[in-house]
Protein backbone atom coordinates (compact mmCIF):
# COMPACT_ATOMS: atom_id res chain seq x y z
CA UNK A 1 0.00 0.00 0.00
CA UNK A 2 1.36 3.58 -0.49
CA UNK A 3 2.73 5.66 2.45
CA UNK A 4 0.06 7.75 3.91
CA UNK A 5 0.90 11.87 3.38
CA UNK A 6 0.70 13.93 6.99
CA UNK A 7 -0.79 16.76 5.35
CA UNK A 8 -1.06 18.18 8.83
CA UNK A 9 0.90 21.64 8.31
CA UNK A 10 1.21 25.20 9.68
CA UNK A 11 3.98 27.64 9.41
CA UNK A 12 6.18 28.94 12.85
CA UNK A 13 5.86 32.54 13.86
CA UNK A 14 6.97 35.09 16.37
CA UNK A 15 3.82 34.82 17.83
CA UNK A 16 4.14 30.95 18.08
CA UNK A 17 2.01 28.07 17.26
CA UNK A 18 0.62 25.03 19.09
CA UNK A 19 1.46 21.98 16.49
CA UNK A 20 -1.14 19.90 18.65
CA UNK A 21 -3.83 22.01 17.20
CA UNK A 22 -2.74 20.86 13.44
CA UNK A 23 -1.69 17.21 13.92
CA UNK A 24 -3.24 13.92 12.29
CA UNK A 25 -2.92 10.39 12.98
CA UNK A 26 0.41 8.54 11.87
CA UNK A 27 0.69 5.48 9.93
CA UNK A 28 2.71 2.92 11.26
CA UNK A 29 2.08 0.13 8.90
CA UNK A 30 3.30 1.34 5.80
CA UNK A 31 4.64 4.68 6.77
CA UNK A 32 4.20 9.10 6.11
CA UNK A 33 5.56 11.09 3.39
CA UNK A 34 5.03 15.14 3.74
CA UNK A 35 6.63 17.21 1.08
CA UNK A 36 10.06 18.24 1.21
CA UNK A 37 11.03 21.89 1.89
CA UNK A 38 14.19 22.81 3.23
CA UNK A 39 13.61 24.51 6.56
CA UNK A 40 10.60 22.19 7.65
CA UNK A 41 9.71 20.23 10.42
CA UNK A 42 8.16 17.08 11.99
CA UNK A 43 6.67 17.28 15.24
CA UNK A 44 5.30 13.86 16.77
CA UNK A 45 3.17 13.81 19.77
CA UNK A 46 3.82 9.88 21.38
CA UNK A 47 0.17 9.42 23.34
CA UNK A 48 0.41 6.06 23.32
CA UNK A 49 1.52 4.20 26.24
CA UNK A 50 5.04 3.14 24.76
CA UNK A 51 7.64 4.48 22.97
CA UNK A 52 7.70 4.65 19.09
CA UNK A 53 10.82 5.18 16.79
CA UNK A 54 11.03 6.87 13.63
CA UNK A 55 13.04 6.15 11.01
CA UNK A 56 13.59 8.56 7.68
CA UNK A 57 14.86 6.72 4.36
CA UNK A 58 17.50 8.15 2.45
CA UNK A 59 16.88 7.28 -1.27
CA UNK A 60 20.28 8.10 -2.80
CA UNK A 61 23.94 6.79 -3.13
CA UNK A 62 27.40 8.46 -3.24
CA UNK A 63 30.49 7.34 -5.05
CA UNK A 64 31.92 5.23 -8.19
CA UNK A 65 30.05 2.17 -6.65
CA UNK A 66 26.95 4.12 -6.07
CA UNK A 67 27.56 3.40 -1.96
CA UNK A 68 23.81 3.48 -0.49
CA UNK A 69 23.44 6.56 2.38
CA UNK A 70 21.98 4.93 5.20
CA UNK A 71 18.69 5.62 6.21
CA UNK A 72 18.40 7.54 9.72
CA UNK A 73 16.98 6.13 12.73
CA UNK A 74 16.47 8.87 14.80
CA UNK A 75 15.78 9.10 19.04
CA UNK A 76 12.97 7.47 20.03
CA UNK A 77 9.48 9.28 21.40
CA UNK A 78 8.87 7.85 24.75
CA UNK A 79 5.24 6.96 25.82
CA UNK A 80 3.77 10.61 26.49
CA UNK A 81 6.35 12.55 24.98
CA UNK A 82 6.92 14.56 21.77
CA UNK A 83 10.04 15.32 19.24
CA UNK A 84 10.71 17.80 16.58
CA UNK A 85 12.61 16.40 13.82
CA UNK A 86 14.31 18.19 11.33
CA UNK A 87 15.41 20.11 9.28
CA UNK A 88 15.70 17.50 6.43
CA UNK A 89 18.57 18.07 4.17
CA UNK A 90 18.02 16.84 -0.09
CA UNK A 91 19.35 13.59 0.64
CA UNK A 92 16.34 12.70 2.18
CA UNK A 93 13.97 14.09 -0.67
CA UNK A 94 12.43 11.14 -2.28
CA UNK A 95 12.13 11.00 -6.31
CA UNK A 96 8.59 12.41 -5.41
CA UNK A 97 9.68 14.88 -3.49
CA UNK A 98 8.85 13.49 -0.25
CA UNK A 99 10.64 12.36 2.58
CA UNK A 100 9.44 8.95 3.72
CA UNK A 101 9.49 7.77 7.83
CA UNK A 102 8.81 4.17 8.85
CA UNK A 103 7.82 3.80 12.13
CA UNK A 104 9.25 0.84 14.83
CA UNK A 105 7.23 0.38 18.02
CA UNK A 106 3.82 0.30 19.31
CA UNK A 107 0.80 0.20 17.77
CA UNK A 108 0.30 3.87 16.23
CA UNK A 109 -3.85 4.53 18.45
CA UNK A 110 -2.53 7.99 20.07
CA UNK A 111 0.46 8.99 18.22
CA UNK A 112 0.11 12.33 15.33
CA UNK A 113 2.61 14.52 13.40
CA UNK A 114 2.35 17.14 12.10
CA UNK A 115 4.82 19.26 9.75
CA UNK A 116 6.00 22.51 10.71
CA UNK A 117 7.42 24.96 8.21
CA UNK A 118 10.31 27.73 9.59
Amino acid sequence: MPRTAITASTTLTEMGVDPTAVDGPIEATDGNSFPWREHRLLYVMNGDDSSVTPTFLTPGTVGRNSLAISDLTANAIPAGAYRIYGPFGPEFRQSDGTVHVDWVGTTPASITAAVLDA
